[in-house]
């Protein structure tokens, strides 16, 4: 099965509850699910369904901008938009190259379900991230699923509406190196 990544931009301040219509979308879209299962919250603070154990998902927001993925196994995704980074945690990177890793290390953390602690250890992201690039222009895009998949990544237009910009597929990098790995 796919990894599927839906990405919108939304109105600033609304990014929480634009996740959630997103995830909603995108599950009636790819598993004809709706309305949204009830969600609860494991140790860390990863929502899942607990009726639903066939259908993993992870959410993300940053700017003016959301994400979901959707797995039938567990899957990270952050976003983060495209900005100056954190002086501290920089280290003379550039904006692009600093997001990325940060993006992949966060989706990785995510993925395993841990809380915000384990982000600010300097482990290495997940060797199965993929940088989603493209997907959505100004911003950052990183899924770490939890096995080689086919990702398939969608851009909406209007949440509200669930229409569709652009459609993108990437390629695990064991099957055709279609993933941009972080460095």
């Amino acid at each position: 099965m796919d990894v599927v990544v839906y990405a919108a931009r939304c109105a600033s301040g609304g990014e929480h509850q634009a996740a959630w219509d997103l995830l909603a979308l995108a599950l009636e879209r790819e598993r004809g699910i709706s309305p949204l299962p009830e969600t609860a919250a494991e140790e860390g603070g990863k929502p899942f369904f607990p009726g639903r154990p066939d259908v993993c998902f992870n959410l993300s927001h940053s700017r003016g901008a959301v994400v979901c993925a959707l797995h039938h196994r567990a899957v990270g995704v952050d976003i983060e938009a495209l900005r100056q980074p954190p002086r501290r945690l920089g280290r003379g990177l550039g904006p692009e190259e600093f997001f990325r890793r940060w993006t992949a290390r966060e989706a990785s953390v995510k993925r395993r379900g841990q809380g915000i602690a384990a982000l600010m250890r300097e482990e290495e992201p997940d060797p199965l991230c993929c940088c989603l690039a493209g997907l959505l222009p100004g911003w950052v895009v990183t899924v770490c699923p939890s096995e080689p998949a086919v990702i398939r990544g969608v851009q909406i237009g209007d949440i509200g509406a669930g229409t569709v910009s652009a459609a993108f597929r990437w390629d695990p990098p064991a099957l055709a190196g279609g993933c941009r790995q972080c460095p």
